[in-house]
């Protein structure tokens, strides 16, 4: 599902009950923002969400 994700299986059973609305890329966005959000600590902005998802801040399609 994520190449690179550190999110638990638990979240990443219930985002796979989403993945057939999105595209391949575009759930792979949306799958780094849901983890991004949970894990972050800081303000909620995007910036935030990608730090929280670990790494920079850039996405990866």
């Amino acid at each position: 599902m994520l190449a690179d994700s550190t999110a638990p299986a638990s979240l990443l059973a219930v985002l796979k009950l989403v993945r057939g609305s999105f595209t391949s890329p575009t759930f792979r966005a949306f799958a780094a923002l849901v983890t991004g959000l949970i894990a972050q600590t800081g303000r909620c902005t995007v910036t935030g969400i990608l730090t929280g998802r670990g790494g920079d801040a850039r996405m990866v399609p």
